[in-house]
């Protein structure tokens, strides 16, 4: 395998029928469901690969040069499973043209927004560690991939948010697992107590004790009545 990434290397007008070539060899392109290349900066037309290849349900393009979904993702509609890591992808711009993907890995890439992963509505695992994701809210775009259950953001920038777990948690409740751990394991965030809260709360409570009050005293007198309700309209 080594000496066939060297060729391939070395080849500058590579194009994506040479490379199936050297990689498949005499198999019917047809009957290909699993397929794992090393597409090169210089590979002519990879677009076409689900043109060639048209019933991938699992794609390893680890270590390719895939500036960008587009330059690969098109006409992959059986793909199931995609792992993409280190491939110099600068964002998930393309992504929807592989919408029936269930587990995505890339990691060791340049994305820094999550937003388009919301096309992704059959995504169950994504794998986004070491890359440039450093806000927080950006994690709530994930909540339309109703049916994700694994994630990872190891290494990324926004790992270093204070309580980020708990915070993630608390932003994709469905998950069953973050990082590699089982999110039983990581405490749900609390709501945090405010000054509104408290406020609202003592006066719930008094409201409640003053109504247990008069309906307990049953020979209270009209003007006691009157006063009662002239309080609680303050």
């Amino acid at each position: 395998m080594e000496s066939y990434l060297d060729e391939v290397n070395n080849n500058r007008n590579m194009g994506i029928t040479t490379l199936l070539e050297d990689t498949v060899k005499n198999r019917n392109l047809d009957q290909i469901t699993s397929l794992k290349l090393q597409a090169p900066m210089s590979v002519n037309r990879l677009c076409m690969l689900g043109t060639y290849v048209p019933n991938l349900v699992e794609l390893d393009l680890t270590d390719s040069f895939l500036p960008s979904f587009r330059d690969f993702a098109f006409k992959l509609d059986n793909l199931k499973v995609l792992k993409v890591a280190s491939c110099n992808l600068k964002s998930l711009d393309g992504v929807w043209n592989i919408p029936n993907v269930e587990e995505l890995f890339a990691s060791d890439n340049d994305i820094s927004d999550l937003m388009l992963c919301s096309t992704l509505v059959k995504l169950t695992t994504l794998d986004l560690s070491r890359n440039k994701i450093m806000d927080l809210t950006r994690l709530h775009f994930l909540n339309f991939c109703e049916q994700l259950r694994c994630l990872s953001l190891s290494g990324c920038p926004v790992a270093k948010v204070e309580n980020f777990e708990k915070n993630v948690r608390n932003i994709l409740p469905n998950l069953n697992h973050f990082n590699g751990n089982q999110t039983s394991e990581i405490e749900q965030v609390k709501p945090k107590l405010t000054i509104e809260s408290i406020v609202c709360g003592n006066i719930t409570a008094a409201l409640r004790s003053r109504k247990t009050n008069y309906s307990g005293n049953k020979d209270v007198r009209f003007g006691d009545i009157h006063k009662v309700s002239n309080d609680d309209k303050k």
